[in-house]
């Protein structure tokens, strides 16, 4: 099977995953948001070279999967609270920290789990929150920012193969362009527009500036996650799904979208 077919099939199956897990019940999406989480970490583990802490980071994961299930159960209670949920998961690294033998010489290795915690797990907690933003379980606001990621990841794509030309930001990212920017914001915005049609939870205006700040969110949390890897010397975060690498290469975009859109719809009025 060539490399275009594979990356095709698994991109369908990855996008109809991610459909499913969103709209159809809120323990889907606790399921998809774990597994971003918990992969996620075993990848930062090895892109920060930190593979000598297994049990920091399976206390990382152990907490960081309690805490997202608590989230979810208890999302009323919990909305407000979530630097103390952040908190407690931290100060439980730390205790645990105290307990794993030689931990007074291995201090250079908690930094690096904390790094990975903070990366992965203020992101996925925050999805749970814009899922319930109206009070209730409302999967549109997630589903959207999706859609516009694709849409983004597509149009920069498309325009940057074919005029791209001006580079973005080289050394961090060689094959992006500011024609590949300009073309994958153009991309949001149609969807945006598209959103607005169907979902009126929003206004028009309302799903373009949600649809501007996914493209520029996305676009950051790309370049994020390419200087990690390059820093690493890697070139895919890991091989979870064939043809497009690991969780991370894929959700890049969407860990740095979910705080910016959560901050966007709580300061909106009659939300």
């Amino acid at each position: 099977m060539s490399e275009f077919k594979t990356r095709a099939i698994f991109g369908i199956l990855y996008a109809a995953l991610v459909i499913a897990s969103v709209y159809f019940h809120a323990f889907g999406l606790l399921a998809l948001l774990v597994l971003i989480y918990v992969a996620g970490l075993t990848e930062m583990q090895r892109l920060l070279k930190a593979t000598d802490s297994p049990e920091l980071f399976t206390t990382a994961s152990i907490f960081g999967v309690l805490a997202l299930w608590a989230h979810l159960s208890f999302t009323q209670d919990f909305q407000n609270n979530l630097l103390a949920i952040t908190a407690l998961l931290i100060l439980a690294l730390f205790v645990h920290h105290l307990f794993l033998k030689g931990s007074e010489n291995n201090n250079v290795r908690l930094p690096k789990v904390l790094y990975s915690v903070i990366y992965l797990f203020l992101p996925t907690s925050l999805a749970i929150t814009i899922a319930y933003t109206t009070g209730s379980w409302e999967p549109r606001y997630l589903l959207g920012l999706f859609f516009i990621l694709w849409a983004t990841d597509t149009f920069a794509y498309l325009t940057g193969m074919t005029i791209g030309k001006h580079k973005l930001i080289e050394r961090l990212s060689p094959k992006k362009s500011i024609e590949g920017l300009i073309g994958g914001i153009i991309g949001a915005l149609l969807v945006g527009y598209v959103l607005s049609l169907f979902w009126s939870i929003l206004s028009l205006n309302q799903w373009l500036v949600f649809a501007l700040l996914v493209a520029i969110g996305g676009t950051i949390g790309d370049l994020f996650e390419s200087s990690i890897k390059r820093s690493a010397g890697a070139k895919d975060s890991g091989n979870l799904i064939p043809g497009h690498g690991g969780i991370l290469d894929r959700l890049d975009s969407f860990l740095i979208s979910v705080p910016i859109i959560y901050f966007y719809l709580r300061f909106l009025p009659n939300i």
